[in-house]
């Protein structure tokens, strides 16, 4: 490791060795953390003692040999270039040594038991050794030297203050000094020097990181500095690591991602703990257990040690950079230490942890992590708190511990009452990972119902997972059973919860339940602020059945969206005001909030909220034209869970591949998707609805007319009978038009129905609508038509049913003779058909040349030459399709600004529509900026 932080401790050290050349001997004592690179200061010094003619010998105290008496000193003296004489008189002297520790009982490696003749003689051996050459002692790790080589050392370096000695101690401070008195000693002589090292700063991580000119990738200087609390070891590993996997990519290897840690970090943090105090490991381990901060106290109860003891290994181990604030740095520290244990001592270790925490009250959740650890049975009285704990797990999104607790509470014999907590806990738990593995948990919630140990409220909250599974009479024949226990005489503001659930469930099922026709006065008298997620969805569904898709409905859709976070109990509601706003044809925004549920989906961990709202999103993606992006969507839908996880719900991905395949000309492909198995019971909900419409566009591309009708048509006839004939949730009357009119059939006044049908809000359904109408309509009434329906389209933003539409126009001014303004139009239709990679409808023969004039480029046209800059590019894109909305954000600028850079064009150019807008503003369509 390049020298970082090092300058003051290498100028003492360079001062002493000058020194000792000049014949001032003395002694330096070097102290610092394990790993903080003691041993290559001392290797450093011993280098330049080399250059300077001064002679090194070296040893290194070890844990192993603590109580080998005279280790150290025979290390000392196997380096020394001794004559013969002296080398066997050395020899002599250090038997004596150690045969005199060892005669005189049981050995205290506290207290020396050297003779003094002994330490004279071997004194005088190393003083005249160094008459001939100046000497430096090193002693690495010298906290495990021998007491009795330690006490040899004590006597040299007080007689060496006029003697060429220079003696240097490597002392490490994470290990409990042993022999207190002999260091003592050492460093209280007055020609000794002490260097402290300390770890290195940030500053100094960042400078080693920059000279070892190593890749980081994803890390930083500030990360790993964080991981290794500026350890010279732990931070040399990880560079090893790092460089290693430099290395793979270098050499062709798959590109990975760089390790944060792996075996050569875990080895250094091993190295760590070995090379420290014996009583730093039994802590550490206990931390990595908890892995969560707590008091001293705590630890010393769980270990059973004084509190003192626990606090100095704590101070050691956070000194060593394994621990900060009462916690390992790195997971990669915590699983080396948990892995130095038996699966029987980490066991037995977790339930005392349980244990303890359990009496000392801490939190179900801190509890049980520790009894799910343990894998042991929990003590008698367990099951509140570990249903406690799995509600707060399911509460921070971590499923997979809430049903850790909740198997544990399996091996209890619990009351019937916790059973049903327990069962509608797992429920929950499941239902976010893959419903099919809850049913089996409503089945036996609902056999409580049935014996009558639910509550109204338990009972209610059985309604959303039936109608899920696709089981509508038995959610009907709770709501029934509900309804008559709680009596005629009720308040209203109990009525609401039920009138919530009836609400939801004819949301669902139109054809087994009707909406209630008035609401209770307790759910109507309620502000947006004060009402819950139910009860606004309710409220949508009853405004939504009796008036249609409104402006009013679309703002309460917007405002529950805006009020409510999403939780399991808070799904139902969401889905449908998101579904609201996309039947309204406010698809932006019900794109908007797709998006931002799929982030909150995807960092909760949880895939069957990721299915549904795929599902949904991949609805707004076919509705706005982009079949390439719904397809991706519905795929991931299907992906995320099985396919019969999604229940009745797997009818919105599947609808939507139904006709994205469809529209591609991909018919096999559709029809696959239509061999897929669906609950009977989706075709009694409005997803079936959807489902029968894919179905029949389907049998339409493939010629089969008649089928195509009946799907058409079912639709129809169920629509009416629900009372939910709203073309803005499915078309079934233009759809149904356009196979009769396939089929060589007459449409009739469908379109027109169908228009006189539309809310205030269903900008696209309208403008889909004016073009079939257009198609049953007198030649010239059509381009009006058609021109008023590419308006509506262009701002409803449906990219697919834009080119359709221009495409037909074109065609229907070509059949009028209008060939310039058809070349025009057609051109348009292609460019966005291009865009959206789909054909349009095959576009009439064009006239002669002679007849048909080319035409004209932007700067050729006179017509645009009163257009400023900026109303040339506002008008380009708006004749490429975009709306206003998406020209605001290509221009940065508001949508206010678009408004009336369009108005100014169209009065410059003395047109009144963007379908007026001339061909030559197409030349900007590569670069309207």
């Amino acid at each position: 490791m390049v020298r970082v932080e090092w300058d003051a401790e290498l100028a003492v050290l360079r001062a002493s060795l000058a020194a000792c050349v000049v014949g001032a001997g003395g002694s330096v004592v070097i102290r610092g953390p394990v790993g903080v690179g003691k041993t290559e200061l001392l290797r450093s010094l011993a280098r330049e003692a080399a250059a300077t003619g001064v002679a090194y010998v070296g040893a290194t105290g070890s844990q192993a040999e603590q109580t080998n008496p005279m280790g150290a000193m025979t290390q000392i003296f196997a380096g020394l270039d001794l004559q013969e004489e002296e080398a066997a008189r050395a020899q002599r002297l250090l038997e004596a040594g150690a045969l005199t520790s060892m005669l005189n009982g049981s050995y205290d490696e506290s207290t020396a038991q050297v003779v003094v003749p002994v330490l004279h003689g071997l004194t005088g051996i190393i003083l005249a050794a160094a008459e001939r050459a100046p000497l430096l002692i090193g002693v690495d790790d010298a906290h495990f030297v021998d007491t009795d080589s330690l006490e040899c050392l004590r006597y040299l370096v007080r007689r060496i203050d006029h003697a060429p000695v220079l003696v240097v101690l490597n002392d490490n401070t994470t290990v409990r000094p042993a022999r207190p008195m002999i260091w003592a000693q050492l460093l209280s002589q007055p020609h000794r020097q002490l260097i402290r090292l300390n770890m290195l700063s940030p500053v100094g991580v960042a400078a080693v990181l920059r000279a070892e000119a190593i890749d980081l990738g994803d890390n930083t200087p500030g990360t790993l500095y964080e991981a290794t609390g500026g350890s010279p070891l732990l931070l040399m590993a990880f560079v090893e690591e790092l460089r290693a996997a430099q290395a793979r990519r270098q050499a062709g290897h798959p590109e990975t991602s760089i390790p944060a840690s792996g075996h050569i970090f875990g080895q250094a943090v091993l190295n760590c703990l070995m090379r420290s105090d014996p009583g730093l490991l039994p802590v550490v381990r206990a931390v990595a257990a908890l892995d969560e901060a707590v008091p001293a106290a705590f630890l010393a109860e769980l270990l059973d040690w004084t509190t003192s003891a626990t606090e100095w290994a704590l101070d050691a181990a956070t000194e060593a950079g394994l621990i900060s604030n009462g916690r390992l740095r790195h997971r990669r520290s915590r699983e080396v230490v948990l892995d130095l244990m038996g699966p029987q001592e980490r066991v037995a270790l977790h339930a005392r942890v349980a244990g303890l925490l359990d009496r000392a009250g801490a939190s179900p959740v801190r509890v049980a992590r520790h009894w799910v650890a343990a894998r042991q049975p929990t003590p008698p009285g367990s099951v509140p708190v570990l249903l406690k704990a799995a509600e707060q797990a399911l509460a921070e999104d971590d499923s997979g511990l809430a049903l850790d607790c909740l198997r544990l509470t399996d091996r209890e014999e619990a009351h019937p009452d916790a059973r049903v907590g327990i069962d509608a806990l797992l429920t929950r738990a499941k239902w976010r990972l893959d419903p099919v593995f809850a049913e089996h948990h409503v089945d036996r919630l609902l056999d409580a119902f049935r014996s009558g140990q639910l509550s109204g409220e338990d009972s209610l909250a059985l309604v959303a997972p039936l109608e899920w599974y696709g089981r509508p009479a038995e959610a009907e024949a709770v709501l029934a059973q509900v309804e008559a226990s709680a009596g005629p005489e009720r308040p209203d503001s109990s009525s609401v919860p039920l009138y919530n659930a009836r609400m939801a469930l004819a949301y669902w099922y139109p054809g087994v339940v009707e909406p209630v026709k008035e609401p209770p006065a307790a759910s109507s008298a309620r502000s947006v602020t004060a009402a819950g997620p139910k009860t606004l969805a309710a409220g949508l569904v009853h405004t939504v059945h009796t008036s249609g898709y409104t402006d009013e409905v679309v703002a309460d859709a917007k405002a529950l969206l805006q009020s409510c976070r999403l939780e399991d109990h808070t799904l139902y509601p969401i889905l449908i005001a998101l579904e609201t706003l996309i039947f309204a044809d406010c698809l932006d925004t019900a794109a908007s909030w797709c998006d931002r549920l799929l982030d909150e989906a995807r960092r909760r961990s949880a895939p069957t909220w990721l299915a549904v709202f795929s599902g949904l999103r991949a609805m707004v993606s076919h509705r706005q034209g982009d079949l390439a992006e719904a397809e991706e969507h519905a795929l991931t839908s299907l992906r995320q869970i099985p396919p019969r996880g999604l229940g009745i719900l797997i009818g919105i991905p599947l609808s939507v591949l139904i006709m994205t395949a469809t529209r591609a000309g991909e018919n096999e492909q559709a029809l696959s998707h239509l061999n897929m198995a669906v609950p009977d019971a989706m075709f009694q909900t409005t997803i079936g609805l959807h489902y029968r419409r894919a179905r029949g566009h389907y049998y339409l591309a493939c010629g089969r007319h008649e089928a195509a009708i009946e799907d058409f048509e079912a639709c129809g006839d169920l629509m009416r009978r629900w009372g939910s004939d709203l073309p803005g949730l499915v078309p079934w009357r233009t759809d149904l038009a356009a196979a009769r009119l396939a089929g060589g059939l007459s449409a009739g006044t469908l379109a027109a129905d169908q228009i006189a049908l539309l809310g205030t809000q269903n900008v696209r359904t309208r403008g889909i609508t004016l073009r079939v109408l257009a198609a049953s309509s007198e030649p010239r009434s059509r381009p009006p038509i058609l021109r008023e329906a590419v308006e509506l389209l262009q701002s409803g933003g449906d990219q697919l049913e834009l080119a359709e539409t221009l495409a037909v126009l074109s065609n229907a001014q070509h059949a009028l003779g209008e060939y310039t303004h058809a070349r025009v139009i057609g051109r348009r239709a292609q460019q966005f058909a291009s865009q959206i990679m789909v054909t349009v409808p095959e576009q009439r023969q064009r006239p002669p040349a002679e007849t048909s004039p080319a035409i004209a480029s932007l700067a050729d046209d006179p017509a645009t030459f009163e257009l400023s800059d900026a109303e040339r590019r506002v008008a380009s894109l708006a004749a490429q399709g975009c709306t206003n909305r998406q020209i605001a954000r290509k221009l940065f600028v508001t949508v206010s600004t678009v408004e009336q850079h369009l108005t100014r064009v169209y009065r410059k150019l003395r047109i009144n529509s963007r379908s007026d807008l001339p061909a030559s503003l197409l030349s900007w369509a590569g670069d309207p900026t």
